[in-house]
């Protein structure tokens, strides 16, 4: 028969194990849940980069374009409005109706006599004219490129170029209006613009 001390110290022993073998199994169960859950990933979950992603700018990475006070970024280059000259922030556009010429998203660097001259070859005889005149009247400040590129053939004038710096060199396209209209003679429109040298 065992005494009233020893029979409260052995309820109060088998109880303490009770409960711990209790929470032991209650933390088993939690914790396998929780290690489920650490290992799904969530919607908030900012720590995952993929494949691809980085610091490293890539193509069409505004940053990387030209820029300059007053050009905006679109998110994929950066947009050089219309201006009265071609520079690192505004773009020259010059368009003749019924001249030749394809659109390229390369612009081209206009160094030289030849450069000009390869360039405007295939434009006619009003528009070639006209741009080689342009070029002339553009003053290119030590550090920047003169570039160009016929950016559009249709109906509308551009208002302006996006310009994009991507692994193999620029690539430059025409913003034009959303106006829909129709026309019996397609406009030939060129951009001129400065960007930093190489």
């Amino acid at each position: 028969m065992l005494s009233t001390p020893v029979r409260s110290v052995l309820a109060t022993t088998l109880a303490a194990a009770l409960a711990a073998a209790a929470l032991a199994g209650c933390g088993q169960s939690d914790g396998g849940e929780t290690s489920d859950r650490a290992a799904e990933p969530t919607a908030s979950d900012t720590s995952t980069v993929e494949p691809g992603e980085g610091t490293t700018p890539g193509p069409g990475d505004s940053a990387s374009a030209t820029g300059g006070e007053g050009a905006t970024s679109t998110g994929a280059g950066t947009v050089l409005p219309t201006g009265d000259a071609a520079t690192t922030t505004t773009a020259r556009i010059i368009t003749a109706s019924n001249a030749d010429g394809e659109t390229s998203p390369r612009p081209v660097p206009l160094t030289d006599s030849a450069s000009v001259r390869d360039f405007v070859a295939t434009m006619g005889a009003d528009l070639g004219p006209r741009v080689r005149a342009a070029v002339r009247q553009t003053d290119v400040p030590p550090g920047q490129t003169l570039m160009g590129a016929i950016v559009s053939v249709g109906c509308d004038e551009p208002t302006g170029v996006e310009v994009v710096q991507t692994f193999d060199g620029y690539e430059v396209t025409a913003v034009l209006p959303k106006s829909g209209v129709q026309c019996v003679v397609a406009m030939t429109s060129v951009a001129l613009f400065q960007v930093e040298s190489p």
